[in-house]
């Protein structure tokens, strides 16, 4: 199984994360763009997350609601800038109540015998913010969410 890549250079505002799926590209990024598949994979597995709103077109917003074992909620949203199916996505990400928005994109590379690399670069507006983020328990959770992606892509690929 493919791990996932994170990589954080010193005094770079962007996080680069990168993973290898064994399925091909079409079913990856229709996976991940379609509202009824994101709860199953989208954050960590302790919480639940709802789909308020996906439009993955051109101008189209998302946001996604999570919800803890205590009830706490917390909301992530953004707006798409591009949606080349099924190569591109560029949006961007926001932590509701958290200042700070970064940029995201989406590259879905085919690698041939049904494989598929994922990579998302997010740039944030400062070096402090993409440490933040970084400090936030970022890492652990993107590695969580690929993990939960590629048991998803499995199941459906097979």
């Amino acid at each position: 199984m493919s791990k996932t890549s994170i990589v954080a250079e010193p005094n770079k505002q962007e996080i680069i994360i990168s993973r290898t799926f064994e399925a091909p590209r079409e079913l990856v990024f229709q996976m991940w763009t379609d509202p009824a598949y994101i709860p199953e994979w989208w954050g960590p597995s302790i919480m639940t997350t709802i789909v308020d709103s996906l439009n993955a077109k051109k101008g189209g917003i998302w946001r996604y609601i999570q919800r803890d074992p205590a009830g706490n909620e917390y909301a992530h949203n953004g707006v798409f800038h591009e949606v080349s199916s099924p190569e591109r996505l560029v949006q961007t990400y926001e932590f509701e109540g958290v200042p700070a928005v970064g940029l995201v994109t989406v590259t879905f590379e085919e690698l041939g015998r049904g494989r598929t690399k994922l990579t998302e670069t997010s740039l944030y507006p400062s070096v402090e913010i993409r440490d933040g983020v970084l400090q936030s328990g970022m890492s652990e959770g993107a590695i969580e969410l690929m993990d939960r992606f590629a048991a998803l892509l499995a199941k459906h690929s097979s």
